[in-house]
C-alpha cells in the first residue's frame, strides 16, 4: 500500500470518528431534550383533559398516561380503572401509584418511584386541587440507548466500508501520480518519450499534458544544446587546426619571405574568428547573468536613427554588398519632433546590426532590398528591419531567439539573435518577428511610452 492510500485511509477514519463523536453528542444531549420536551407537551395536553374531568366529576382515559388529583391530602385517581369505573375514586389500590410520593413532585420533573422505576410528569395547581399527570420514562431511556447503539454500529460499519473505499480510491488516484513521478524521473535522465497515457479527464490529466509539453520543449532544447556545442566545437576546431598547421609550417621553415607573411596573416584571421566567437559567448553570458551592463540614458531618436542608418550603409560598402539596397522608412509624424528615448545606443545598435546582417544572409538573389523602418503607434514606437528573402518556417520562429538554435534551420541565426534578445529585455522592450515563407521577415522591437519623452 502506497503512502497516499494510507493517508486517505487515515483521513477517512478521522472523518468517521469526528462524525461519530458529533452524532453521539447530538444523540446523548440534544435528542433526550427533544424527547423530553415532546413528552412534556403530551402531558400538558393531557392535563387539560384531566382538569375538564375534575370539573365534571368524571375521569379520563389515556394510553400509557396516568393522572391523579391531590385534594386535602387525598390522592384521587383521574384515569379510568381497569373495571371501567367512570367516576373519580380515592386512589386506594392503584398499581404504580402506591410507590410514588406525589407530594414531592414540583412543576415539570423526572422522578423515581420507591421501587426504582423512572417517570416523567408535571404538577399543576387548580381550584380542585393539585393535578399530577405522569407516564413511564423507561421507554424513552431505552429508545435513546438504542439510538446510541445504532450510531456506534453505523460508525463501525462506515469505518470498515470507508477503509475499502480508501484503498480503492488510493490505488485509483495514486496510479497516475506514481506514473507522473516516474515520468519526471525519466525526464531528469533525458528520457523524454512518454510510455503511458493518462485519461482521467481532470487536473491530473492536465498536469500530465503539461509535463508532456514540457518534455517536448526540453527535448528540443536538449537537442539544440547538443547541436550548439557540436557547432561551437567545430567552429573552434577549424580555425585552431589552421593555426596549428600554419604555425608548424612557419616553425619548420618550410616557407620564407612573402609566404611567411601570408601564413602569419592567415593565422591572424583565424585568431580574429576565434576572438569574435568567444566574445559573443562572453557577451551573451554577461547579459544573462547581469543585465545591469546596459546603461540607459536619454538619446534623441532622430540622431539614433540617422547614426544607425549611416553605419549600416557603411557596412554594405565596406563588405562589398553594393548589390544590396537599404531604404530608410520613417513615419512622417516622427520626423523632427525632438523625441527622446531612454536607451543604451551602442547595445541597441548591436541589435539592429544583428537584424541587418541576418536580413543580408536571407535575402533572395533577385531581391536584395532591405528596409530600416520606424513606426509610431498609440502607446509605443516600433523600430524594425525587414527583408524580402526566403522567410522562416512557422515552427522555427519561437526557437530563433534561443542560443542553442541550430544554424542550418531557416538559414542559420548563430548567437546574434540570442544576444539581441537579452539586450532588448534588458531595455524593457517587447520584441518579435513576422515572417512568411517566400515573402521575407521583419524583426522588430518596441519602445514603450514610459521610456519616451518629448524634448
Amino acid at each position: 500500500m502506497n503512502k497516499i492510500s494510507k493517508r486517505i485511509i487515515k483521513y477517512m477514519i478521522l472523518m468517521n470518528v469526528i462524525v461519530a463523536i458529533v452524532s453521539l453528542i447530538l444523540t446523548s444531549f440534544i435528542l433526550p431534550k427533544i424527547y423530553i420536551n415532546n413528552e412534556y407537551i403530551d402531558l400538558e395536553e393531557a392535563s387539560e383533559y384531566v382538569l375538564e374531568a375534575a370539573k365534571n366529576n368524571t375521569v379520563t382515559e389515556f394510553t400509557n398516561i396516568y393522572a391523579v388529583l391531590i385534594n386535602d391530602g387525598k390522592i384521587i385517581n383521574m384515569c379510568k380503572s381497569s373495571n371501567g369505573n367512570g367516576h373519580m375514586n380515592q386512589m386506594g389500590m392503584m398499581g404504580q401509584g402506591k410507590s410514588i410520593n406525589f407530594e414531592k413532585i414540583e412543576g415539570k420533573q423526572i422522578f423515581k418511584s420507591n421501587n426504582g422505576d423512572t417517570y416523567i410528569g408535571i404538577k399543576k395547581n387548580s381550584s380542585y386541587g393539585d393535578i399530577v399527570v405522569y407516564k413511564s420514562y423507561e421507554g424513552t431511556k431505552s429508545l435513546i440507548k438504542s439510538v446510541n447503539l445504532i450510531m456506534v454500529a453505523i460508525f463501525l460499519f462506515s469505518a470498515i466500508i470507508s477503509t475499502f473505499i480508501a484503498i480503492y480510491l488510493g490505488e485509483k488516484f495514486t496510479k497516475p501520480i506514481v506514473f507522473l513521478q516516474k515520468r519526471a524521473n525519466d525526464i531528469s535522465k533525458g528520457i523524454y518519450e512518454s510510455r503511458f497515457q493518462i485519461k482521467t479527464k481532470d487536473e491530473i490529466q492536465e498536469l500530465n499534458d503539461s509535463i508532456d509539453s514540457m518534455a517536448r520543449e526540453l527535448e528540443v532544447k536538449d537537442n539544440m544544446q547538443k547541436e550548439f556545442i557540436a557547432n561551437v566545437s567545430h567552429d573552434l576546431k577549424t580555425p585552431l587546426s589552421v593555426i596549428r598547421a600554419n604555425s608548424e609550417v612557419i616553425r619548420d621553415k618550410l616557407v620564407s619571405g612573402n609566404e611567411t607573411v601570408e601564413y602569419a596573416s592567415s593565422i591572424i584571421e583565424e585568431v580574429d574568428i576565434l576572438t569574435e566567437l568567444v566574445g559573443e559567448i562572453l557577451v551573451l553570458s554577461k547579459l544573462r547573468d547581469n543585465k545591469k551592463i546596459i546603461k540607459l540614458s536619454e538619446y534623441e531618436l532622430d540622431n539614433f536613427i540617422k547614426e544607425t542608418y549611416s553605419k549600416l550603409n557603411n557596412y554594405l560598402n565596406k563588405n562589398s554588398y553594393s548589390n544590396f539596397s537599404l531604404k530608410l522608412k520613417i513615419q512622417e509624424s516622427l520626423k523632427n519632433r525632438g523625441i527622446v528615448v531612454y536607451i543604451d545606443n551602442n547595445y541597441l545598435f548591436r541589435v539592429l546590426s544583428n537584424f541587418f546582417i541576418n536580413a543580408i544572409k536571407h535575402s533572395k538573389s533577385d531581391n536584395k532590398n532591405i528596409v530600416f523602418g520606424v513606426i509610431e503607434n498609440e502607446e509605443n514606437i516600433e523600430i524594425y528591419i525587414k527583408d524580402y528573402g526566403k522567410g522562416i518556417e512557422k515552427e522555427c520562429i519561437k526557437y530563433i531567439w534561443d542560443r542553442y538554435y541550430k544554424e542550418d534551420k531557416s538559414g542559420g541565426m548563430g548567437l546574434g539573435l540570442a544576444i539581441s534578445k537579452e539586450i532588448i529585455l534588458a531595455h524593457g522592450f517587447n520584441y518579435g518577428v513576422e515572417s512568411k515563407i517566400g515573402e521575407g521577415s521583419k524583426f522588430y522591437f518596441i519602445i514603450p511610452n514610459n521610456l519616451i519623452k518629448q524634448k
